[in-house]
């Protein structure tokens, strides 16, 4: 598999002659019938003849018109749907206040699909972000979902084509997988996000995103709510955590990766895993501290507006251990651990602990005894 993800496509807002199935959506009142999940899905030869989801669509008022057909016979998918990333892709704070900084149609092209990423999106189009049309309507060809498991179970009042390769990985490569908005240059280190590559070199490179992001529900089919780096208790089961005291001020903290599908963190280019230790004093003052963050680390290339990947040390198939020195004033004291995902809005220089910080989730955190 390349290791760099397909250009982005230009996509034509011609609402008009889109039918998207549309006359189907909104006349449907069958209920869908319980799907099983698809781990028990025979596999079939995937077909790259039909077009997979992806960025910059630009069907506008047509796409939310589609997506209201949809909401209304899915019901119970669509309040997992609602409130989920991918609902509020372009309404979404910290996204919002990032734009605001550097307001690109580059950005506008996946967290507002259906928008025409060169204009301000409207309101409605704003809100549905990437919608259940973005991913299960690619063309007017009817709704692409992924195989099931026994065809004569298929019923459905509207058109439907069945890929395998939307049941795989692929599916979500075309908005989680792409270069530097400025660069033509080739290979993983141009990636301004390199979720798909990382999955690719993963154990789990047989298996789809699904697996993890959108479990089986109990009545059949997958969980629409996409459980991602907004959920603790998600990332908190990425990892095992301990920490040992390796002397008088030296601790050694592992994170060994549980059921890696991918590097840890992924995603936005500043996500990092901070693993901080300290020596406490008297009210709890700090005597020494040390920290260290596993990331994606970026510096500047002359004359090019990109970053350059300098480093990789996120934790990705293997365990990574940490070891952060804390000298002679922890002899005889506690020191102080805690491991953290963090979520950088932006970096205000070099340094990397000078940081805007725009939220984090606590991952591990103890107490280490005293040495002898």
């Amino acid at each position: 598999m390349s290791q760099v993800r397909r250009s982005r496509r230009a996509w034509s807002p011609r609402a008009a002659s889109w039918a998207l199935g549309a006359a189907a959506f909104l006349a449907c009142t069958t209920p869908r019938p319980s799907e099983p999940p698809l781990e028990s899905v025979a596999p079939s030869q995937p077909s790259m003849l039909t077009p997979m989801p992806g960025p910059a669509r630009g069907r506008m008022e047509a796409a939310v018109r589609a997506n209201d057909g949809c909401v209304a016979c899915h019901a119970d998918v669509a309040a997992e749907w609602r409130g989920s990333l991918h609902q509020r892709a372009n309404i979404e704070p910290a996204y919002q206040r990032s734009f605001a900084i550097e307001p690109l149609p580059f950005c506008r092209s996946c967290h507002a699909p259906e928008a025409v990423s060169t204009e301000e999106e409207p309101e409605a189009v704003s809100h549905l972000g990437v919608g259940c049309v973005t991913c299960h309507v690619t063309e007017a060809e009817g709704v692409l979902a992924a195989p099931l498991r026994s065809p004569a179970a298929e019923r459905s009042p509207h058109a439907l084509t069945r890929s395998a390769t939307f049941g795989s990985a692929e599916a979500c490569a075309g908005c989680h997988e792409f270069r530097f908005p400025f660069t033509r240059a080739l290979g993983k280190a141009t990636l301004m996000q390199s979720t798909h590559s990382e999955h690719a070199e993963s154990p789990a490179s047989g298996r789809s995103c699904a697996d993890c992001h959108m479990p089986a529900r109990p009545g059949g089919g997958r969980s629409h709510r996409f459980a991602a780096s907004r959920n603790p208790d998600f990332l908190r089961g990425a990892a095992l955590i301990t920490a040992t005291r390796k002397g008088v001020g030296l601790v050694e903290v592992t994170l060994t990766p549980k059921d890696p599908g991918h590097a840890f963190p992924t995603g936005d280019l500043f996500r990092r895993i901070e693993v901080h230790a300290e020596v406490e004093g008297p009210d709890r003052m700090s005597l020494a501290s040390a920290v260290r963050y596993l990331a994606r680390h970026w510096g500047f290339k002359p004359g090019h507006v990109e970053r350059l990947l300098v480093s990789d040390d996120r934790v990705a198939n293997e365990p990574r251990t940490v070891e952060l020195e804390l000298g002679e004033q922890a002899a005889g004291r506690e020191i102080v651990w805690r491991v953290a995902y963090q979520r950088v809005a932006h970096p205000k220089g070099i340094d990397e602990a000078d940081a805007e910080i725009e939220g984090e989730v606590v991952l591990a955190a103890g107490r280490l005894p005293a040495s002898e």
